[in-house]
């Protein structure tokens, strides 16, 4: 053999064990083999970096040696490119461990695996110090296969499932097709939140929920990274901030230099319907991000009705909101006067679609809402927008709202015009003039004021006409010190949705709570107590999707709502209520709880003249009664009654401007302690 021949060999070779030892992640090992040595040298302590491939490597099922490197406790585990993507069932994340996915490498879901409704491909709850990188690796599951059986439809299949972690770090990666959320930050034990969350350099695409969904996070930073082609369930967004309960957060959450484009929903959504005035405060803001697409560029919705919207603030910084077929930005039950949204050198286009009647900007109050919407501060914004599309507009699904307390500028560039607007209440007139009853002053019920209208009255014991009540039912009964007190109620199944016993809240006078029996799931059970003071007592339960009764009780009972809507079902009969002396405009409403659900009302003045009827009332419908009309420092009845046509489920009574208790006889009634002394 030649010199240069017995060379060629030797280079071959040594290409040969290079390409080995790439394969066997610096060990030598061949592809799939166990490196046992290695791992020994890990439990022995010689290093705490671990490879993957340590534990073999298997083309059709890498979980158990992804897995098996996760569990080994080394600091830092390195998932190597092979010539395969590592092909995984459910992954476990473990605390206090970085894990490094090299540049190439690919993890995708298993074929046929995933079936449960929240599998997800990375999980960590209750974990904390977890770092995981891969500068342009892929995480990919099978989204079209999870919409067709043998798959129960879910929304919940994960690409990362973070939740009540504390100091997670997700970099660098492209999440796609997953079966829910690219990343969902979650709540595995109530009360305990996601804590100090960093999402750098990543891009979300083709997901079938959410880019990410936030339930529940404090010091979260989510920076350069792009939300795109979410599709498949609702809300279909790039980002959504959506917590469950009002026990969750959304504490100093920062999102900066993002982009959300082509998604199906919002590009970004704040829906926190949830979060009440008992919740922490929220802390959001969004610095240089941009969202464009067919969807609405910015969706934000807060409570407005019992128990009170969240507090907070809302900000958004050299921002662009772009849409071609919907209204780009939209405000949805948005109180006046709480959680401020400021938006600051921010830019709005479109939309592009040839309907006049979609606006730049819109507020909307849904059905339900009972107070004035507004509180957003635009500074030194553009509005982009063609001729036709009004800059700012009002939908009033409530009939009683009004926007209010939305100042600032704004420089309106429509086709060759440019305007500079001053945004005050005489503009707002102009483009979003109140709905019927909107500029009513809310009545604001002190309990501690209201005494019986007829202390004689005598409460009879036996069976009360029952009124189905469901999700929250307030009651408010006066008992005097020392009496005993008994209030029996009924537990009812509705269709087939489940219960559990359901726990009632009372409340005294001066704001103790007594604890009280719960209701057993279709059962009755009896709320006793010994008043230990003299005043009003409010009673709350909530059956969720079922109703309860109150069946009989001691003491006067009225229905209350602390100014929302009174929600019933299928009631029937005679319901008063007090309109106070002095006040000038008031009204009630009535509505259908949801399509085709209706329900007939006629309103009787205290003369017993019939002063307004609506027969089969879906939409909100109003009496709204002014100057001799109101009748002020009387008692009124309004009558429900079944709809000749549609559904009779589930229907509401709203009262504006006077005290929101309704009684169900005239003796039973609440009214201000002023107006016994007239």
């Amino acid at each position: 053999m030649s010199l240069f021949c017995f060379r060629f060999l030797i280079v071959c070779f040594s290409l040969l064990m290079m390409s080995a030892v790439e394969a066997g992640a610096g060990t030598g090992v061949n592809p799939g083999a166990i490196d046992q040595g290695a791992i020994d040298e890990l439990k022995a302590g010689k290093t705490d970096v671990a490879y993957a491939s340590w534990w073999g490597f298997e083309r059709e099922d890498a979980t158990a040696a992804l897995q098996s490197a996760i569990n080994s406790g080394a600091k830092k585990v390195i998932v190597e490119k092979r010539d395969a993507p590592w092909i995984v069932t459910p992954i476990q994340l473990a605390s206090d461990q970085e894990i490094v996915i090299e540049a190439g490498v690919e993890i995708h879901a298993k074929k046929g695996e995933f079936k449960a409704a929240t599998a997800s491909l990375l999980n960590a709850s209750l974990k904390e110090n977890i770092k995981l990188t891969g500068t342009g690796a892929i995480l990919q599951m099978r989204r079209a296969d999870y919409d067709a059986a043998p798959y129960q439809k879910a929304e919940w299949r994960n690409g990362i499932s973070v939740r009540s972690c504390s100091n997670v770090t997700v970099s660098g990666l492209v999440i796609r097709e997953t079966g829910g959320d690219g990343v969902y930050l979650g709540v595995s034990k109530r009360g305990v939140t996601n804590r100090n969350i960093t999402i750098k350099d990543v891009v979300f695409e083709r997901n079938y929920r959410q880019g990410i969904s936030i339930i529940s996070a404090e010091n979260l930073l989510i920076e350069n990274t792009v939300f795109k082609d979410t599709a498949g369930t609702a809300p279909m967004a790039g980002v959504d901030f959506e917590p469950n309960h009002a026990e969750e957060c959304l504490v100093n959450c920062v999102l900066r230099n993002c982009v959300s484009e082509n998604n199906q929903g919002p590009g970004y959504l704040l829906y926190l319907t949830n979060l009440t005035r008992e919740s922490q405060p929220v802390s959001i803001r969004f610095e240089n991000c941009r969202s464009t697409g067919k969807g609405r560029a910015l969706s934000c919705t807060t409570r407005n009705n019992n128990p009170g919207s969240v507090q907070g603030s809302i900000e958004f910084e050299n921002c662009t909101f772009k849409s071609t077929d919907q209204t780009p930005v939209a405000f949805l039950d948005k109180p006046a006067d709480v959680c401020p949204i400021r938006l600051k050198n921010c830019t709005i286009i479109g939309p592009e679609k040839d309907d006049a009647a979609l606006p730049v900007i819109q507020f909307i109050a849904r059905a339900g809402v009972v107070g004035q919407i507004g509180g957003v501060t635009f500074k030194d914004c553009v509005v982009k927008a063609a001729d036709l599309h009004p800059v700012m507009a009002f939908y009033d699904a409530s009939y009683i709202s009004a926007v209010e307390n939305v100042t600032g500028t704004l420089r309106v560039e429509q086709g060759d015009r440019k305007v500079e607007y001053e945004l005050t209440p005489a503009l707002f007139q102009k483009w979003m003039p109140a709905s019927e009853a909107g500029n009513i002053t809310p009545y604001e019920t002190d309990i501690s004021r209201l005494k019986p209208l007829d202390a004689s009255a005598k409460t009879d014991s036996g069976p009360r006409r029952k009124v189905r009540q469901r999700g929250l039912s307030q009651y408010l009964l006066y008992a005097t010190q020392g009496e005993k007190v008994s209030v029996e109620f009924s537990y009812h199944q509705l269709a087939k949705y489940t219960g559990d016993k359901i726990p009632v809240k009372v409340t005294t006078p001066s704001g103790k709570a007594i604890p009280v029996d719960s209701i057993p799931f279709k059962q009755s059970a009896t709320c006793a107590f010994k008043a230990p003071e003299t005043g009003v007592y409010r009673i709350t339960c909530d059956p969720g999707a079922n109703f309860v009764t109150v069946d009989q009780s001691s003491h006067q009972v009225c229905l209350t709502s602390e100014g929302a809507p009174i929600r019933l079902m299928a009631a029937t009969g005679d319901f008063y209520f007090w309109v106070p002396a002095g006040v000038e405009k008031w009204a009630v409403g009535v509505f259908g709880g949801g399509p085709g659900e209706r329900v007939s009302a006629r309103l009787v003045d205290p003369s017993g003249k019939q002063v307004w009827s609506e027969q089969n009332i879906a939409e909100p419908k109003l009496y709204t009664a002014t100057g001799q009309q109101q009748a002020a420092g009387k008692l009124w009845r309004l009558v429900l009654n079944r709809p000749t046509e549609g559904a009779f489920e589930d229907h509401y009574v709203l009262l504006v401007g006077i005290p929101s208790v309704l009684a169900l006889t005239p003796g039973e009634i609440l009214v201000p302690a002023e107006a016994l002394q007239k």
